[in-house]
């Protein structure tokens, strides 16, 4: 695993995709952008070393 953090915000994104929240309910929930939710998605999944929308479920399922 990469050595790069996950920030409180990225942190936050995970925790409502787990309750199966769309990108833009997390948007409105945490009053950014959709954009910036993808934005987050995709340092998240850097950062955890994903590949995919699939591993990033798949390790939204298995934590």
């Amino acid at each position: 695993m990469p050595h790069t953090q996950i920030t409180l915000r990225e942190l936050q994104i995970i925790q409502l995709a787990r309750q199966g929240q769309s990108n833009k309910e997390i948007a409105t929930q945490l009053n950014i952008t959709e954009l910036t939710v993808k934005s987050h998605r995709k340092n998240i999944m850097k950062k955890l070393g994903l590949k995919g929308k699939s591993e990033f479920l798949r390790y939204l399922l298995n934590k």
